[in-house]
């Protein structure tokens, strides 16, 4: 009785103080908010980490089916129509009949395709869990929708402790600092937004399953392939937003978890991570709308097409732009190729915001390349479709710097001392003073007849080779010299030095080591002679460059201590042979110079440039530039370097002056453009321009005149302005002729 006494006293403690209410009320939200959230569950648990098996799911096999046999059917027809066409002999119908072919093929594994680009995403989605997360033995598809959202409030815990699966979302929220507040934050801002993300991302895959089949189909019956390209662009964004939730779930999951452990950057601040996953929920909403729902709702504004073309217009721009840095990045690294990619990429870019342009006009450009072979060509004229010669013949397509690295020559190596010097030092290494002789040719057999009289004293100090002529005298045999020179030998090249073991050097004219014989022990001399004597290589460079440079490396002593040891001598620069190597680099990298190629496009679709740089290499008249061009191999630009650039375009001038473009047909139809009309030329022209293919520029001029057509009616809508209204309602002057 006293227990329940104090229970009622507690109780009306609680009562007065407020504290009773609170608990009912947060008892009754947390109750209506568990309530709220349950049928959301199980969307959570299907779909939010991963994307639904929709090749399983019972409704998108028997819609894709349906369809699948329309497409099928409507294909085939197609298929034997443009058959019997072509067996009437009608054989460029045949591109036709291959795109038919292909998305026959395409209609029966569409469903197979985007299911394994499901399998695919969600493989992905299973190993980025594992590394980010960092458990393992979790199977992350079985999961429910509460352990889903338990997780990121309780970190990994509330997938694998048990202590929190008796408790629901709501009182979890609850029970974390923030209460009620959180609960309805987190309800709001993150399952709730969610969770819609989640269910229209399925309803999206499945209808695009579903009717899959229809756009292949549409796609091959009016040639738009922008619409495979719309419908790709959007199912991959879809892809994709599933597997950004994911990440996103993955992090904070991490996050929480380290908090609870008291690591990571949330509890260094000291702020619970559900606070920031709240803030980046409406962060991923803001960039989901962008990247998604955005290009969602115009795809559904243009329900045939998919809005491929505007897809492929900004994959343009950004490529264009993506090179422009690329381009930057290359010139700064001095890299040749990564400027020639970005300029190539520029390029392609171009090319798809072009392509873009005419996937807008491409249904009717079908139609119309369809009845023009059909009546042949003569559609064409009634239409008032007028061919043209390419507007530029020569494109620039940007330009490359590249670093011209200049070779420095070398001269050869001398001892930089004196002559007295060099023999004391060389004397200290065993070296002897001694005279050597070349011999003259004619005179060779008498010299060895005569020193074989010499006495066996002798023989040591005379050295004789009569292959090479070289006579070497030392210690007492160089009193031979006056009398070799009394028998009438001649002694004129007698030189003065320094020898051992095959190693001589010169002290009468410049000090230079010369090696007479081929031997290690000669070799052994001369790095002897090396390590004794100071030995330097003349850099030649150009006239008055040996000075600036000379002045410009004693800047750099610091940085080079062999710089001290560097030799000026009459505009003569000397490298001590030490460090040649170093020296060498440092003073080519001293000149290099940044040099411009030039990148050239030649006409659409020409093949005619490899035959241009044969002929000038046949007849010799450019020979010289042929070498120094970089040709594509697909002939569609080239590179000139900027000192050659006047003398290309002369050249390019010239050869393209009295020749005729032609174009050829995939029947083999050979055709030239006469007064705006293409005309069956029969025979490639003698002197011609081969253009390429006929088809191709058919299409161009094709598309081309289609959007002169769109132009003109559009300023045929357009309102005149009341100024133009006015001065044209205002009569003539008196006496004016009209």
């Amino acid at each position: 009785m006293i227990q329940k006494v104090d229970d009622m006293i507690q109780s009306f403690k609680d009562l007065m103080s407020g504290k009773l209410i609170k608990d009912a009320i947060e008892g009754l939200i947390v109750l209506l908010v568990d309530e709220l959230m349950s049928p959301l569950y199980d969307a959570f648990a299907k779909s939010y980490l991963f994307t639904p098996q929709i090749a399983e799911i019972a409704m998108v096999q028997s819609g894709w089916s349906l369809f699948m046999i329309i497409g099928l059917v409507l294909l085939f027809i197609g298929i034997s129509w443009l058959t019997f066409k072509i067996i009437q002999g009608k054989k460029d119908l045949g591109s036709l009949l291959k795109v038919f072919l292909v998305c026959f093929v395409a209609t029966y594994f569409s469903l197979t395709a985007l299911n394994i680009a499901n399998v695919g995403i969600n493989w992905i989605s299973s190993k980025m869990f594992e590394g980010i997360i960092g458990t393992s033995g979790i199977t992350y598809e079985g999961l429910d929708g509460q352990q889903i959202l338990k997780a990121m409030i309780v970190g990994a815990d509330g997938i694998t402790d048990a202590a929190y699966a008796a408790q629901t979302l709501g009182e979890l929220t609850v029970s974390t600092s923030g209460g009620i507040f959180n609960l309805l934050s987190y309800l709001l801002l993150v399952v709730l937004p969610l969770y819609l993300v989640a269910v229209i991302k399925t309803l999206v895959l499945i209808f695009m399953a579903i009717l899959v089949n229809l756009w292949i189909t549409q796609s091959a019956y009016t040639g738009k392939m922008e619409t495979l390209l719309g419908f790709a662009n959007l199912y991959l964004r879809t892809l994709l937003v599933g597997l950004v939730c994911g990440l996103h779930w993955a992090i904070f999951v991490k996050m929480q978890t380290d908090y609870g452990e008291g690591e990571g950057f949330c509890a260094a601040l000291g702020i619970p991570p559900i606070i920031f996953a709240i803030l980046s929920a409406l962060a991923l909403l803001v960039f989901f709308f962008f990247f998604w729902l955005k290009p969602l709702i115009k795809a559904v504004q243009h329900p045939v097409s998919l809005n491929g073309a505007q897809v492929l217009d900004s994959m343009g721009r950004w490529g264009e732009r993506s090179s422009t840095s690329l381009d930057s990045i290359g010139k700064r690294m001095g890299s040749e190729g990564v400027q020639k990619k970005a300029l190539s990429m520029q390029d392609a870019s171009k090319r798809m915001q072009q392509a873009a342009d005419r996937m807008r006009t491409q249904r009717s450009v079908g139609k119309d390349k369809l009845v023009s072979t059909l009546s042949g060509g003569l559609s064409e004229s009634v239409q008032g479709i007028a061919y043209h010669e390419p507007d530029e013949w020569l494109q620039e397509g940007g330009q490359i710097h590249v670093e011209a690295l200049h070779e420095l020559a070398l001269g050869e190596s001398e001892i930089k001392s004196s002559a007295l010097n060099i023999s004391e030092v060389l004397g200290d290494e065993g070296f002897r003073s001694v005279s050597l002789l070349k011999a003259p040719v004619a005179q060779r057999k008498l010299l060895t007849e005569k020193l074989s009289t010499l006495k066996k004293e002798y023989q040591e100090d005379v050295q004789w080779d009569e292959r090479t002529g070289e006579l070497i005298l030392a210690g007492p045999t160089l009193d031979m010299l006056p009398q070799l020179e009394q028998e009438g030998f001649d002694i004129s090249a007698v030189r003065e030095g320094m020898y051992k073991d095959g190693a001589f050097v010169d002290l009468n004219n410049t000090p230079k080591i010369s090696m007479l014989t081929d031997s290690s022990e000669a070799e052994h001399a001369a790095e002897q002679i090396k390590e004794a004597l100071p030995l330097y290589t003349q850099a030649k460079l150009p006239q008055g460059k040996a000075s600036s440079a000379y002045h410009a490396l004693q800047e750099r002593a610091d940085e080079y201590p062999w710089v001290k040891e560097l030799l000026l001598e009459q505009d003569v620069l000397w490298l001590p042979d030490g460090d040649l190597e170093e020296a060498t680099e440092v003073l080519e990298g001293m000149m290099a110079q940044t040099t411009r190629k030039i990148r050239y496009n030649f006409p659409r679709h020409s093949q005619f440039a490899a035959n241009m740089l044969e002929s000038w290499e046949r007849t010799g008249t450019s020979e010289g530039l042929a070498e120094v061009l970089e040709l594509s191999n697909d002939e569609s630009h080239v590179y000139v370097p900027e000192e050659h650039l006047n003398e290309f375009q002369k050249a390019y001038d010239q050869y393209r002056k009295g020749r005729t473009p032609y174009w050829r047909a995939k029947d083999g139809a050979v055709y030239v453009i006469k007064d705006r009309v293409p005309v069956n030329f029969g025979q490639p022209p003698l002197d011609g321009l081969d253009m390429g293919s006929f088809e191709k520029l058919q299409k161009d001029m094709m598309h081309r005149h289609e959007q002169k057509q769109i132009k003109e009616n559009l300023d045929a809508k357009l309102p005149v302005s009341p100024t133009k209204s006015k001065a044209s309602e205002k009569p003539a002057n008196k006496g004016q002729v009209k």
